[in-house]
């Protein structure tokens, strides 16, 4: 019975520091590049992390945003 206890503590510890191991930012500018391209060019809802209670997520969102709105600006948007 203790090593079964064990192993779950072990197990939800390894769970438990994936999630600080992300790359909060580069998620964040991933997620603000396809929810502008895909809002602003009416292609489809985007779901999206939305931590934005993480300064790095919400960072990178909004240069993600501004990179593709810049893109749009630029080259229109994408063909369906």
């Amino acid at each position: 019975m203790q090593l079964k206890t064990l192993l779950i503590a072990v197990a939800c510890m390894f769970l438990a520091g994936c999630e600080e191991s992300k790359d909060w930012e580069s998620a964040g500018y991933q997620d603000g590049y396809a929810a502008t391209i895909n809002t602003t060019c009416n292609i489809r809802t985007t779901l999206i992390h939305g931590k934005w209670d993480n300064a790095q997520y919400t960072r990178g969102y909004a240069r993600g945003a501004n990179d593709a709105a810049a893109t749009i600006a630029r080259q229109g948007c994408p063909a369906r």
